[in-house]
């Protein structure tokens, strides 16, 4: 029965792990782009709504319409006018794009810094538990993984079922083809681009009632989403999302057995691991 109950945490958990990797795998599979400013926007929303939460007494939750929203605005502007003019520059545009986004971060976590100051910060939210026979479903992972697994959900049929997703993705597999097909492939990018932010942003809203936060940990948050990705295929979303569920699963073992160190090198080893068994995997899919 243990083992079912770290089986059920790390799932919920995995369930958190796949917003945060999809949202800047969507970026990446379209433009190509690896946004390190991905985990600085977790981090700049999840201090956001600890000091929304505290100041108000409101629950986190009302933020995630908020975050959404804002974030995929200012992501969408970004990119029009920081992202796209280098995306132009031919085989310099992914060093360019990267030089940029690395920018990007640092600004967001000095104007974290400033705002939210450097303590790591955690909201206690609903810190009881639902009781199914012997296991116990921590009330917050719970509620920030099914969250999170219903907007990934979200995001796969919007991809999938609708004529602007489904335009997006032919964006992703032929820039070429998907012009000659009438696509506007600079107004896709920006749209992808803001909604990736935007889900990076309510990650953040979810991640800060699971975890501590502060603006320092946007590297390890960036990372985390790069391991996730890299281990489930480069663009490929389904992928992603059975590779976040699996790692949740993965640490919430290692966690138990091994204990909390082990639970947080984990990712990195499995990257490793993968990168000397298999380094034809770290392709962009198509």
């Amino acid at each position: 029965m243990l083992a079912l109950q770290l089986l059920v945490n790390g799932i919920l958990l995995g369930g958190l792990y796949v917003l945060v990797a999809q949202s800047l795998n969507l970026i990446f599979g379209v433009m190509g782009v690896v946004n390190l400013a991905h985990g600085a926007v977790i981090a700049l929303a999840g201090l956001f709504t600890f000091w929304f939460s505290t100041s108000t007494g409101l629950s986190p939750l009302l933020v995630l319409p908020i975050a959404f929203v804002v974030a995929g605005l200012a992501g969408a502007l970004g990119q029009r006018l920081l992202i796209e003019p280098v995306m132009r520059a031919g085989a310099k545009s992914e060093l360019l794009s990267l030089i940029v986004t690395f920018g990007l971060s640092y600004i967001l976590i000095e104007l974290a810094l400033q705002l939210f100051g450097a303590d790591f910060v955690s909201l206690p939210y609903l810190q009881s538990s639902w009781t199914i026979g012997s296991l116990a479903f921590g009330k917050a992972l719970m509620v920030a993984g099914l969250f999170a697994a219903t907007m990934s959900a979200l995001l796969y049929i919007w991809l999938n079922r609708t004529i602007s997703g489904k335009a997006l993705l032919a964006a992703s597999q032929s820039p070429t083809g998907a012009i000659c097909c009438g696509i506007d492939v600079a107004r896709v990018r920006m749209i992808a681009f803001g909604v990736g932010v935007g889900l990076a942003a309510t990650a953040g809203v979810l991640v800060i009632v699971i975890m501590p936060v502060a603006p320092q940990t946007a590297s390890d948050l960036t990372l985390l989403a790069f391991v996730i990705i890299a281990l489930g295929g480069l663009g490929d979303y389904l992928g992603v999302a059975v590779a976040a569920l699996l790692l949740g699963v993965a640490q919430s073992l290692a966690g138990y057995y091994l204990g909390g160190n082990a639970e947080y090198v984990l990712p990195y080893v499995l990257l490793l691991l993968l990168m000397v068994a298999r380094p034809g995997r770290f392709k962009r899919a198509r």
